[in-house]
């Protein structure tokens, strides 16, 4: 456990709020949004932003996770390192091309990415053209060709924006639970079709699984991004064996096991087959059965 995860990322961790305060305005100036309209799109006023930005006032939870929406960089960044609860998207390091973001004054690609997100999750990869996409942002066919090779291209940066969604708030919220069993089951709380935004994720997910199963999965970034959403659950896992919390056997079995799970329940709840009440009892009577040991000092001895 380090550090960080003890105090939890309203303390900006080991790094302080100083590094915050710094990352934070780095990413403000090259995001090119006014201040103003950062402070809109977090949810506090200008004053309070400004005591944030100049280290007189920690950003919470809520507020950090808006900004890294806002600006197109990682909350991990934000605090100062690269957490271990995930690996950073590769396209979304600092100084890489950062994320869309739905905010305005937004530069115009990640305007883009973020209005066609938004279009391929609720109406679906073959119903959205790019006139759609053009339509909605308000800006031209030729605007979306000039950044993106064509429609697939673009739901690619649509799927990087969604994994950006995740591990930020992997970030934001897992860090500052320290006992392994409230850290899983957060985690999987967190990665569950459970509010818009999530649910518009999952969309992206499930359209993104139908394509590769008809295409060479190979020529994809998302077999990685999954591998890596498979380590932490695999981590928090063995984590939760070494401390007594979890039963012992094969993690990688346990992990793989677990996410497939829960990958079938949420597909129900995002097709309508299941309500969010009786996802929520299935995965934790799986995980009483299968993973947690209600036997400590069997396990132990």
């Amino acid at each position: 456990m380090t550090d960080r995860s003890a105090a939890g990322v309203d303390g900006a961790g080991v790094h302080g709020a100083g590094v915050t305060a710094q990352r934070a305005k780095e990413a403000l100036r090259t995001s090119d949004l006014s201040q103003r309209h950062v402070a809109a799109s977090i949810g506090i006023d200008e004053t309070k932003l400004s005591k944030s930005l100049s280290g007189r006032r920690r950003f919470g939870t809520e507020e950090l996770l808006a900004l890294a929406t806002a600006t197109g960089v990682t909350v991990s960044w934000l605090l100062g390192d690269e957490s271990q609860v995930s690996a950073t998207p590769l396209r979304y390091q600092p100084g890489i091309d950062r994320s869309p973001g739905p905010h305005p004054g937004s530069s115009p690609r990640r305007l883009i990415v973020e209005t066609a997100w938004d279009l391929f999750a609720r109406h679906g990869y073959e119903t959205v053209r790019i006139a759609d996409i053009a339509d909605a942002a308000g800006i031209s066919n030729a605007s979306i060709h000039y950044y993106f090779d064509g429609k697939s291209d673009l739901f690619d940066a649509t799927l990087d924006y969604s994994v950006k969604l995740a591990f930020d708030r992997q970030i934001a919220w897992l860090d500052k639970i320290p006992n392994p069993h409230r850290r899983l089951e957060r985690l999987l709380e967190l990665q569950s079709p459970i509010g818009r935004t999530s649910r518009s994720e999952w969309s992206i997910w499930l359209q993104t699984w139908a394509r590769l199963g008809l295409e060479d999965a190979h020529t994809s970034d998302y077999p990685a991004h999954y591998e890596r959403w498979s380590h932490t659950v695999r981590s928090t896992i063995e984590a939760g064996q070494s401390d007594g919390l979890f039963r012992s056997g094969d993690s990688e079995a346990m992990a793989d096991e677990l996410t497939s799970l829960l990958d079938g329940l949420g597909v129900k709840v995002l097709t309508g087959i299941m309500d969010v009440a009786t996802f929520r009892r299935r995965l934790s009577s799986y995980l009483k059965r299968a993973i947690v040991n209600t036997n400590p000092d069997e396990e132990s001895s």
